[in-house]
């Protein structure tokens, strides 16, 4: 926003930073409430929500970089703070569903170690090597920033592609979680 729409730090602070925290906190919430609306119909309910935010969430952020309207800006980044999040309930709940009850804390330290690391660590990481990369050759920094960021977007894709692999065998993975269990000498009863 700094580079692109030329907007003060205290702007781009205050206006990304509530949008995000609202978006973010309202997108969460949606895509749990989604999950478990949908889950009375299909064990694949939590994948549907994955996917869905997967596919809702690139065409935002494509927008948000291409525009050069301030506020249609701001509003792509709102719409994207809102679907980005929507998988982050339903994937925690679906590390849970599929291990044994005694497995949940140490499944799910290591889901949010993994997700921390990845995601909010390595993420923002990457993208800067990818823009100054870029910016290295000769592209103006507003630019090259711009195509780090869609370079970022194949994880989206990525996403797509692991969870429509996951819809194939979520429902027989969760249904044989206690089979799974006692064939490896865990006690279920």
């Amino acid at each position: 926003f700094q580079r692109v729409h030329d907007v003060s730090a205290s702007e781009a602070g205050m206006v990304l930073g509530l949008s995000s925290a609202i978006g973010g906190w309202a997108g969460v919430t949606l895509g749990g409430v989604m999950a478990d609306a949908l889950r009375n119909r299909t064990v694949r309910a939590k994948m549907y929500v994955g996917v869905l935010s997967t596919v809702l969430s690139l065409p935002l952020v494509v927008g948000l970089v291409y525009t050069e309207n301030l506020i249609l800006a701001y509003t792509f980044n709102f719409l994207f703070s809102l679907t980005s999040p929507m998988w982050i309930g339903p994937a925690a709940s679906t590390v849970n569903d599929l291990v044994m009850p005694r497995m949940r804390a140490v499944a799910s330290a290591f889901y949010i170690l993994m997700v921390t690391f990845i995601g909010l660590a390595l993420g923002p990481y990457t993208i800067g090597q990818l823009s100054d990369s870029i910016a290295s050759s000769g592209v103006p920094a507003s630019e090259a920033l711009r195509q780090g960021m869609l370079w970022g977007c194949l994880v989206y894709v990525a996403a797509f592609v692991l969870l429509a692999l996951a819809l194939r065998t979520i429902g027989t993975d969760e249904a044989s979680r206690l089979s799974r269990a006692k064939a490896l000498g865990e006690a279920t009863g």
